[in-house]
């Protein structure tokens, strides 16, 4: 029992940079109705971006992180305005498909900047493990929950306490009518993919905090396909719930399941799971229900 508790725990700190991922591909999804799925892109991006800049120019950690973050919510304010804005009042569906091409074509540029190698990576924050018992919570997946839930909080206060906020919920509501209002559709977008794209930057510098920043790693991002879907496409505490939920699963398959023979069923398991939910409440958990008549 206590083995399980251990492994439920570890895998809530890692939900929770899960929950980080579906809650940037949320908030694009209230407000056009697309799919990014060049979110393991971006997280690369943001990565990579943060490492130039404490690894190789030697920037202070407390002047990197914001400046690297920055920098990330500047490409994607640049992509929205490339690939995106020209796409305004056509079907979702469009931006949708943009971004599957538009992930190779970023992966496909990282590449031939940074190469295929594998870069170290450590931060070196304080050490904040937990050894209470039986339990033992190191203290890199510690750091990573924090700095996720608390990027979780800050931009939910964004969202609901703040003018901008506000202006982006009525666009997600109704493009028309905000612009009835006065309110500039197309520059609230441009906040929300360099909001986006910020919010992945963290989780990707904490996922890279792991060990190790590669190109390949971009493939983590997918983990925010289950997240959302478990969650709701619409619902931001659905994509904290769904990355708890995602990171659970994965843990308990990678203790209990992979020593069975199975290898590499951890990364299967959240897309089983997200097949049964789907089964039960076809919009996730916490969803919009939407009736069509025809």
């Amino acid at each position: 029992m206590l083995d399980l508790l251990q492994t439920l725990g570890s895998g809530v700190l890692v939900g929770l940079v899960y929950a980080l991922l579906g809650l940037c591909v949320v908030i694009i999804f209230k407000a056009s109705e697309a799919f990014n799925f060049a979110i393991g892109e971006f997280l690369v991006i943001g990565s990579f971006l943060f490492y130039v800049l404490f690894f190789d120019l030697h920037i202070p950690f407390i002047l990197a992180l914001p400046l690297g973050l920055l920098l990330a919510a500047a490409v994607g304010a640049l992509v929205e305005r490339v690939t995106i804005k020209p796409l305004l009042g056509r079907a979702p569906i469009s931006m949708t498909i943009v971004t599957l091409g538009l992930g190779f074509f970023l992966r496909a540029c990282v590449q031939l900047i940074w190469g295929s190698h594998t870069y170290s990576f450590f931060l070196d924050l304080p050490d904040i493990t937990v050894e209470v018992g039986d339990f033992l919570f190191l203290s890199d997946p510690i750091w990573a929950g924090i700095l996720a839930i608390l990027t979780f909080v800050l931009v939910i206060v964004f969202l609901f306490r703040t003018r901008w906020g506000l202006a982006i919920r009525a666009t997600s509501e109704d493009q028309a009518k905000a612009l009835a209002f006065g309110i500039n559709a197309r520059f609230i977008l441009l906040i929300v993919w360099a909001l986006s794209a910020l919010c992945i930057a963290v989780a990707g510098i904490m996922i890279s905090n792991f060990g190790a920043l590669q190109v390949g790693m971009g493939f983590v991002g997918l983990r925010a396909i289950p997240v959302v879907l478990i969650g709701g496409m619409d619902s931001i505490g659905g994509a904290l719930v769904g990355g708890i939920i995602v990171g659970m699963c994965e843990a308990v398959a990678g203790a209990y399941i992979e020593p069975l023979g199975l290898v590499g069923f951890k990364d299967v398991a959240p897309y089983i799971l997200l097949l049964l939910v789907l089964f039960i409440r076809p919009y996730g958990l916490f969803g919009t229900v939407r009736i069509e008549r025809v």
